[in-house]
């Protein structure tokens, strides 16, 4: 059985999608691990040993996993051979746990230089043309699509012409840029929450709107609680430069409280932008933001949630409680009908 890791801050889990579809698409038996399918995006010793048993018993020939900072930190991959490993991008993200970017950036890179195997960098992916179909959309898609034909090409399982081909059909990402809805207005759900990640998402909401010539983008965001303080004004601060109205709320306040949170993200919101705060809204009830975003907007219009994706709970306190960004929408929809 061959191991696949895909590390990197965004991109991970739409890389390990395309990777193992791919697979899949082209007649092997492939699985994969990460974000979506995992309790953890890079499961600790055990759950893996147990995975790739069972993995083994039945025939898996291939097991794409999402490496995270983490599971290379705390040795939750160790002994692992990889066939091949792939790097995505390295921006500021968990400086809660490794304290600088520095330290993170050596986790990251200094997994990916360890051992044998394939070793695939962005300067080896962006050499990679798109000259074909494929349904991604986003500039940051572009660059995950590279980073995936990187990979099956160092699988070698098809002719290049025909792996192509291949990409045409593949099946969205839950979470990751998801429209929702198209009409009366544009509705994406997205996974994004850092800097990097809001930025790539804001950037292919605007492209689509260039292509429509006209309506506004409606971003609901929060921030994590018990996580990088430093990364919430910047944040902030971005999603108001990229947005025409803004709905601040909470995104798994943890321990923490949700109104402290919303403060550091507003003192990016209101550093050096004076006039704005029109276009700030402030909802820490997730529920309400998401109908207040709904209620806002026009056709034509893009309403944005950002943090969530493919979670279906929010951390309140020490515990979990359901909640899906999509069963929100699909009512607070249903109300802006009536």
């Amino acid at each position: 059985m061959k191991i696949i890791g895909i590390t990197g801050t965004n991109g991970k889990t739409t890389t390990a999608h395309i990777v193992c579809e791919l697979l899949q698409k082209a007649g092997h038996k492939a699985i994969k691990i990460g974000t979506i399918t995992n309790r953890l995006t890079t499961p600790p010793p055990w759950e893996l040993a147990k995975i790739f048993e069972q993995a083994e018993k039945r025939g898996v020939e291939y097991l794409v996993m999402e490496v995270s900072s983490h599971g290379i930190q705390q040795d939750r991959i160790k002994g692992i051979f990889f066939h091949v490993k792939a790097l995505t991008n390295i921006t500021r993200d968990h400086l809660d746990y490794h304290k600088t970017f520095r330290a993170y950036k050596k986790v990251k890179s200094g997994w990916l230089k360890r051992g044998c195997g394939i070793k695939i960098y962005p300067r080896d992916w962006r050499k990679e043309k798109i000259d074909f179909i494929q349904p991604y959309a986003g500039h940051f898609n572009k660059h995950n699509v590279q980073t995936a034909l990187a990979v099956l090409k160092a699988l070698n399982i098809l002719p290049e012409k025909k792996l192509k081909k291949l990409f045409a059909g593949l099946s969205p990402v839950p979470g990751r840029f998801e429209v929702i809805a198209k009409k009366p207005f544009t509705v994406i759900i997205d996974y994004a929450h850092t800097p990097d990640g809001l930025a790539n998402l804001l950037n292919a909401v605007r492209e689509l709107r260039r292509k429509q010539r006209s309506g506004r983008i409606i971003t609901v965001f929060g921030c994590g609680g018990d996580r990088d303080k430093g990364k919430r004004p910047k944040m902030g601060r971005l999603v108001l430069n990229q947005s025409d109205l803004c709905v601040v709320t909470s995104d798994n306040p943890r321990t923490e409280d949700p109104a402290g949170i919303i403060k550091d993200i507003l003192t990016g919101m209101r550093q050096n932008i004076f006039g704005r705060r029109r276009r700030i809204s402030v909802e820490p009830d997730r529920r309400r933001a998401i109908v207040q975003a709904v209620a806002l907007a026009k056709p034509g219009d893009f309403v944005v949630l950002a943090g969530k994706g493919h979670e279906t709970y929010q951390v309140l306190g020490a515990q979990k409680v359901h909640f899906d960004d999509h069963e929100e929408i699909k009512k607070a929809l249903q109300k802006w009908r009536l």
